[in-house]
């Protein structure tokens, strides 16, 4: 029933019809007034003069709609796409119609303009190589730099922040460019701080400050150095802050201090004890106690004892403090050997053989020593002659092998070596120091696998992040955007914001069934972030959700999630709390967003949260934008504007393909006079209300 909604042109053609037709009828029914008494064959003949030239009117006006028109309008709606999105866009018209040449002429025209797009692109990065150049440069050092490195705006706005910053905030859904630091991080301290740099604007050593402050989840404790941007520029007025992760320092500290205060409370005791003992025993002395005596003498025994082992655990907490300051860094083992046999005197060391392409983690220096110091030993006290080295990757650890033909390092003695203080760091710290920082000791025994041979062996841990490199090699990453604040967003209510300067999160929920008030629930979130007009790759969400019941076969053969792929997924619920942190207030955007919105509302009040942000429908723009044609699936319309389609029914594949779509019906908005967010939704729910007059009829 397209009468409802029919394009300008095609409603002033029917509304001319109309005119005509009425014109006609009125003529007759004069006529027939005009030549009273009129006769029945008069009658007649006006009759069908009449019919027959509305019949020849309707007829001439259903040719002219269906042949000018019709196709008039779906070129025009194909030239929009042509010069706004896709100039390889094909015009969904029939051949029968009379627009002449139009069709392809306009076709041609797209062509030409799709020719000086590419010399404009081929232009611009002609002359963008070098700043491009500049720009790869920098975000390279920040992507090596070990710190997180964030820069914000005065409103604390998010506008850049490296892989390391990514990395430390990844439990924070919040996090993503044009986010508030403070939905990231605890506001108080933040907030406390950049108050205090507020105020001393006016000093000479002012611009800086430390804090520590939590992640806004409690997952992790960063230590934060904050600087002002002051410069001339002031869009460019801010502050950049770098980030470390201190949770495992602090809570190793806090134990270390709780353990030292416990031990020396426990110990007062036993110095009691031992004070009232002596004293009774010497009383028990002076009057020929025996009996007496030997029960003090117990009791200073047991003391002693207790005694003893309280000093242990002092003396190992205080070790631990000593070299709680050792820096443990990625090594490469077979480096770390290759070092050891350059810098260490040949005769001093048997010949080695080396097999260690690891990377352990490991502070190198004082590893490389305990190394050399054993295998000066082996040679000096075993006259082992060669030793073959080898590093073997096993779980998250790296055995280093020491093999050599004789015999093995009796245990009293390999004790012995690990007690002696090393010579190059004076003395003061021992092998079996260095080892226990590593979290590891030495054994010795035989080589169960060749006869007459022996082996030492030191597990190391490895290096998770070298083992894992590889995978890491991804495109460049797209959180480093450097352009986003050449358009200040400007304030107001968000109904007046324009579409351009908005954000929005385009989301795609898998299920198992379609109908969530009988039972069916959400298996998988998929979603990602559009700011300023671009799609950020690398700000995206995705969780599998445990539904707590089974998927059924139909629906896993739509979107490939089995009942094993969620056992070990958090429920439903946690996987919405988490998806509603990451959307934050920006605009929500879906393919026929009323279904997945349905199973998000009907969870609100249990998972304590509201999805009240605004929301666009990306299938309803576009009947909106292209009602020529009844093609809107979700690929056609990609074919349509020119998107690839990729993952298809998995939530993150479905919602890229989504954003990707939307960005383009943006683009052609502004030729039906939508540019903001009031008059986009306005437009929506007078498609909804057209489509639900057509489902009417």
């Amino acid at each position: 029933m397209r009468g409802f909604r029919l394009p300008p042109l095609r409603k002033r053609l029917w509304l001319i019809v109309a005119g005509l037709g009425a014109v006609e009828l009125s003529a007759a029914v004069l006529l027939t007034q005009y030549l009273q008494p009129i006769s029945p064959t008069e009658a007649v003949a006006i009759t069908t003069i009449t019919a027959v030239a509305l019949s020849a009117l309707l007829l001439l006006a259903f040719l002219v709609d269906q042949r000018i028109c019709r196709p008039l309008v779906a070129t025009a709606r194909g030239a929009e796409i042509i010069a706004s999105s896709n100039p390889g866009h094909q015009l969904e018209i029939k051949r029968s119609h009379w627009l002449a040449r139009l069709p392809e002429t306009i076709t041609q025209l797209g062509g030409t303009v799709a020719r000086s797009r590419r010399e404009l692109d081929e232009a611009a990065t002609a002359w963008a190589a070098r700043i491009e150049a500049r720009k790869a440069r920098l975000e390279t050092i920040l992507r090596e730099i070990r710190e997180g490195v964030m820069v914000c705006a005065s409103d604390g706005s998010i506008k850049l922040y490296n892989r390391t910053a990514r990395e430390l905030l990844a439990d924070e859904p919040a996090l993503g460019l044009g986010r508030n630091i403070s939905e990231v991080l605890n506001e108080g301290p933040l907030r406390h701080t950049l108050a205090i740099l507020a105020e001393d604007d006016d000093k000479a050593d002012s611009g800086h400050a430390e804090l520590v402050c939590a992640t806004a989840s409690g997952e992790r404790l960063l230590r934060c150095r904050l600087a002002r941007l002051n410069t001339e520029d002031s869009d460019t007025d801010g502050f950049v802050m770098t980030l470390q992760d201190v949770s495992r320092e602090t809570r190793e500290s806090l134990r270390q201090e709780h353990a030292l205060r416990h031990a020396v409370e426990e110990l007062r005791n036993p110095l009691t004890s031992l004070g009232t003992a002596v004293e009774s025993l010497q009383l028990a002395q002076q009057e020929g106690l025996s009996k007496e005596a030997d029960g003090f003498a117990k009791i200073l025994r047991q003391e002693s004892q207790r005694l003893g082992q309280l000093f242990e655990a002092l003396s190992a907490e205080t070790t631990a403090m000593v070299t709680a300051g050792w820096h443990l860094e990625d090594a490469h083992l077979g480096s770390l050997i290759a070092g050891i046999r350059q810098s260490a005197p040949a005769e001093s060391l048997p010949r080695i053989q080396c097999n260690a392409d690891v990377w352990v983690s490991a502070e190198p220096y004082l590893l490389s020593q305990v190394i050399e110091s054993i295998l000066g030993k082996l040679k000096a006290l075993l006259n082992v002659s060669a030793v073959a080295i080898s590093g073997r990757e096993e779980g998250s650890l790296v055995y280093l092998d020491l093999n050599w033909s004789g015999d093995v390092v009796a245990p009293d003695q390999l004790d012995a070596w690990l007690d002696e203080g090393l010579e190059e760091v004076g003395g003061t710290v021992s092998l079996r120091e260095v080892l226990q920082r590593h979290d590891t000791t030495a054994w010795s025994q035989p080589d169960l696998s060749r006869t007459g041979r022996a082996l030492l062996r030191l597990p190391l841990p490895g290096a998770p992040d070298k083992a894992e490199a590889p995978a890491a090699v991804a495109a460049r990453p797209e959180f480093y955007e450097f352009a986003i604040e050449e358009e200040p967003r400007d304030l107001g209510e968000v109904g007046e914001e324009t579409l351009s300067n908005l954000d929005f999160v385009v989301f795609d929920c898998e299920t198992t069934g379609l109908e969530p008030s009988q039972g069916d629930e959400i298996v998988s979130i998929g979603a990602v972030r559009i700011h300023r007009g671009r799609v950020m790759h690398g700000e995206t969400f995705e969780l599998l959700a445990n539904p707590g019941r089974e998927i059924p076969a139909l629906a896993t053969s739509i979107h490939g999630i089995t009942n094993d792929d969620v056992i070990e997924a958090p429920p439903v619920e946690e996987v919405i709390r988490r998806f509603h942190a990451f959307a934050g207030d920006a605009v929500l955007v879906g393919f026929n967003i009323a279904f997945d919105l349905r199973f998000l509302k009907l969870k609100q009040r249990q998972c304590g949260v509201r999805f009240d942000q605004p929301t666009l429908d990306a299938l309803l723009l576009s009947i909106l934008l292209h009602d020529h044609t009844g093609e809107h699936t979700m690929e056609s319309i990609a074919e349509r504007l020119g998107v690839g389609v990729g993952g298809r029914h998995t939530a993150l594949g479905d919602s890229l393909t989504t954003a990707e779509i939307f960005i383009r019906l943006l683009d052609l908005l502004p030729a039906e006079s939508i540019t903001t967010l009031a008059e986009a939704t306005a437009a929506q729910e007078r498609m909804i209300e057209y489509r639900r007059q057509q489902h009417a009829f």
